[in-house]
């Protein structure tokens, strides 16, 4: 008897150590092999860019920027579609000025267009710079695409890798022949810091969960909450804070030792707060404005979590279109006649709150005027946004492709009465 209950305590014991490990090899951090243009091989948690105002990316969640270069999607519309595209957008039709060539969307072929291009980190297969503002980058599913730089930093800047024998290397764009990602060893520590995660109530603007950027800066653990209270300045720990309330000109901290204060004298906890970043594993990055936020509960929560293997290998976006006539069409789809594959990011605003939602997230998309769409989610959240061409009367429209051998259908956006996705 005295014997199961010991193994019956062995297992539980051993069952508790599992998880605990299960846990700390959840890792968030950007990890991959910099291969240089000499053959040298540096492999470890990756810090990609980084200059001037602009912070480097450390972890899958984070967002690689840059512009298309290819996109011959217009070749399937008529002349007369293409001119009516040019005359109704803001920007003057710019980016309509391309030279159509042959486009297969299922050979993953494109050609020129300015658009931007978004995916997270964890996306992406590799980047292989090509000129000093040119890379080719490459997704979990094989599909490959030439991005500029545009007005990101994201390509020209500096790489950095943290190897295990040399400490942190870093490498100019020019030195680098190829970076390849991957999931990190089960072992490997957070690369560059731990992140900050939360749960963030923003009232009306919705409750949100994931990792967060205070001040649209702070994202690790030890960086520091700045501010005063009633005996001077304070410099705290985020690994000290349980949660943070907005008060009057300041903060209410309760810490996790379960010590309370008021702290004001800093934009990290008054009004020059830039803002309160959560990248949301069920909606993408929300922006939260200062003013819209109430309160930030520091959690941490495995499930707020997303490692490298949590990004899956896009097929493709499918989904059903109905027209304003009652017409429905079915199949794969190129959105804003950009956008084709799920991980890519909806970008649009909700007054002061900005959204880049990942597409793999939608429900539906129903557009409710010249500037505004609902976009629903599959945890079932209604989002009213606006102020961007992704969601109003600039986007350009539709097209579907019903089977591989099938001409694709084009519907104008002011045609759309709703988008379903699969």
């Amino acid at each position: 008897m005295i014997r199961s209950i010991i193994l019956i305590i062995g297992i539980l014991v051993g069952m508790v150590v599992i998880t605990n490990q299960s846990k700390a090899q959840k890792n968030t951090a950007i990890y991959g092999k910099v291969t240089t243009i000499s053959g040298d091989v540096y492999t470890g948690p990756i810090k990609w860019g980084g200059k001037g105002a602009q912070k480097a990316e450390v972890f899958w969640v984070e967002v690689f920027n840059g512009t298309k270069t290819s996109n011959d999607l217009l070749q399937y519309l008529s002349k007369s579609e293409i001119k009516a595209l040019s005359e109704e957008n803001e920007d003057g039709g710019s980016w309509l000025n391309i030279d159509l060539g042959v486009l297969s969307i299922w050979d993953d072929k494109f050609s020129d267009t300015p658009h931007e291009f978004k995916a997270r980190f964890g996306d992406l297969k590799s980047i292989e710079p090509k000129r000093r503002d040119r890379a080719k980058v490459t997704f979990k599913n094989g599909a490959a695409m030439e991005i500029k730089a545009g007005n990101s930093e994201d390509i020209g800047g500096s790489i950095g890798v943290y190897d295990f024998e040399l400490g942190e290397v870093m490498l100019s764009w020019g030195r680098v022949e190829k970076v390849e990602f991957m999931a990190a060893p089960k072992n490997q520590e957070e690369g560059f810091g731990l992140p900050i995660y939360g749960i963030v109530d923003a009232g009306r603007k919705g409750t949100y969960r994931g990792q967060i950027e205070w001040d649209s800066d702070e994202r690790f653990l030890n960086e520091i909450l700045d501010g005063k209270d009633r005996n001077g300045d304070k410099k705290i720990p985020f690994r000290s804070v349980q949660k943070i309330v907005k008060g009057r000109n300041g903060v209410d901290l309760t810490l996790k030792s379960g010590r309370t204060l008021f702290v004001t004298g800093s934009n990290d906890v008054d009004n020059g707060n830039r803002g309160v970043v959560i990248n949301d594993p069920e909606v993408g990055q929300v922006k939260i404005a200062w003013r819209d936020f109430i309160e930030l509960n520091i959690s941490d929560d495995d499930a707020l979590r997303m490692s490298y293997n949590d990004f899956p290998a896009s097929q493709g976006l499918k989904a059903k279109v109905i027209t304003v006539q009652g017409d429905e069409y079915d199949g794969l789809i190129a959105f804003d006649l950009d956008e084709a594959w799920e991980f890519e990011l909806l970008d649009a605003n909700d007054d002061e709150a900005e959204f880049q939602v990942v597409f793999e997230n939608i429900k539906s998309i129903i557009p409710k005027n010249y500037n505004y769409s609902m976009v629903e989610l599959k945890n079932g959240e209604r989002l009213l946004l606006g102020d961007h061409r992704d969601v109003s009367e600039n986007n350009a429209g539709v097209l579907i492709f019903p089977s591989k051998n099938a001409d694709p259908i084009y519907v104008k956006w002011s045609k759309i009465d709703e988008i379903i996705f699969d």
